[in-house]
């Protein structure tokens, strides 16, 4: 009798652990392409989760020949755009004299900032070569914060019109 009260205390501590440290959803359980205007979903959208005031770097690999629209999204329940920023960020690489010799030195550019953003603006954009690109992300709020809460960086893809012969 009292290993089966053993056995089910633990089961029930187990069970709600595993409540509590539940994954986030995947991000096409949260958002949905406009396949209407000929978006669709792409494999490098993901999911995690986040304290406030922690940072993530994402890297991301854009394609010739396609545009992009990221989406990133926060939250426990409703998710919404409020309390995250991100850049896209890149690298350049530019000629400079140094020490009366010329070296090429690798800069990083930032492409797009959210902060910049205006309201209900997505960010679009497209390369003119395959490239590897970075997703830099923070979750606003207070830093001690023990709230963790899930970050949703949806990707969608739409080829882009080819004019010309």
């Amino acid at each position: 009798m009292f290993k089966i009260i053993r056995i089910s205390m633990l089961s029930i501590l187990l069970s709600l652990t595993g409540l509590s440290f539940s994954q986030c959803p995947q991000p096409d359980q949260v958002l949905r392409p406009d396949y209407k205007d000929g978006w669709g979903d792409n494999s490098q959208s993901k999911s995690g989760s986040l304290r406030p005031g922690d940072t993530y770097e994402m890297n991301f690999i854009a394609q010739a020949g396609l545009k992009y629209r990221i989406t990133l999204l926060s939250g426990v329940g409703p998710y919404t755009d409020d309390n995250i920023d991100f850049q896209l960020v890149g690298s350049e690489v530019s000629k400079v004299e140094e020490n009366g010799k010329m070296v090429y030195k690798r800069q990083e550019v930032v492409y797009f900032d959210s902060r910049n953003q205006g309201e209900g603006e997505k960010m679009t954009f497209s390369s003119p070569t395959t490239r590897k690109l970075k997703l830099k992300m923070q979750l606003n709020g207070v830093e001690d914060s023990k709230l963790i809460q899930c970050v949703i960086v949806f990707v969608e893809t739409k080829r882009e019109l080819q004019v010309g012969f």
